[in-house]
């Protein structure tokens, strides 16, 4: 495939769908310029691309977060800005830094937060809740305050709270920052889970070594566009580094190679 084609698979029966998306802010310039993409069901999708590549706005977009200038989105084929309910219900986003996502004094309030407006039942919303921090780990932390959580743990925490509200899909902005690397297996696990289960995954990241080997499919932005799209390996053996990411098969091998640094 050539590393500037935007024609990979396409789901049969699309789950999500962006068709001709464009996004601007104050009538400038597009940041992001007709991107069509389509999700399937249980596909985990990674979006990739140098930083203001427009993989994050086109995200949000996604998400109902970022109003579109042109084209439009189809949740299982319907315009998705015409259908009821809030949109998190279908369509989660997680934001990089899980603390700007809690809002509860406790883990298992900020699970309930976002049910309060859904009209669930207390007792029903609470069962739904502790399922949630069961789901992720945290069954035994829903007492705890959020703040004293450890980074890995926020992260599950952030993931339980937008899972309560049973979305089809979750779009992960950059979901392994600043975690070690047990914290990124155990989310990792959770993911997986999750696709099993049939859910679509979207995960923005630059550090593709920590989930390429799970995904679908690569998608790479470079200034607001699709330059490459498809099964990874064949995404990959097309060449990467030119649009700002590190290869990662790129084999160290000796000491003095374990630098990002170029010589």
């Amino acid at each position: 495939m050539s590393p500037h084609s935007s024609q990979g698979p396409t789901p049969l029966h699309p789950l999500l769908e962006a068709q001709g998306l464009e996004v601007a802010f104050d009538g400038g310039a597009p940041v992001v310029s007709g991107v069509s993409l389509a999700f399937g069901e249980g596909e985990l999708t990674v979006l990739a691309g140098r930083n203001g590549a427009g993989k994050t706005v086109f995200a949000k977009c996604l998400a109902g977060l970022i109003p579109a200038r042109a084209g439009s989105i189809l949740f299982r084929g319907s315009d998705a800005s015409r259908l009821q309910g809030s949109p998190a219900s279908r369509i989660a986003y997680l934001y990089q830094d899980a603390r700007i996502q809690i809002l509860g004094d406790s883990a298992l309030d900020d699970v309930l937060f976002g049910l309060a407006a859904t009209g669930v039942a207390a007792s029903k919303a609470e069962e739904r809740a502790v399922q949630a921090l069961e789901s992720v780990g945290l069954g035994d932390r829903a007492g705890a305050i959020p703040y004293q959580l450890s980074g890995g743990e926020q992260r599950r925490l952030a993931i339980a709270s937008v899972l309560v509200l049973e979305p089809a899909v979750l779009i992960l902005d950059e979901p392994f920052a600043n975690l070690d690397w047990a914290s990124v297996s155990s989310v990792l696990a959770i993911l997986l889970a999750l696709k099993a289960r049939g859910r679509s995954l979207v995960i923005l990241t630059h550090e593709l070594d920590k989930v390429l080997a799970l995904a679908d499919r690569l998608v790479i932005f470079d200034s607001g566009r699709v330059v490459a799209e498809g099964e990874p390996g064949t995404v990959l053996g097309s060449g990467v580094e030119g649009f700002g990411l590190r290869d990662p098969l790129r084999r160290a091998a000796a000491l003095g190679d374990l630098s990002w640094l170029e010589a």
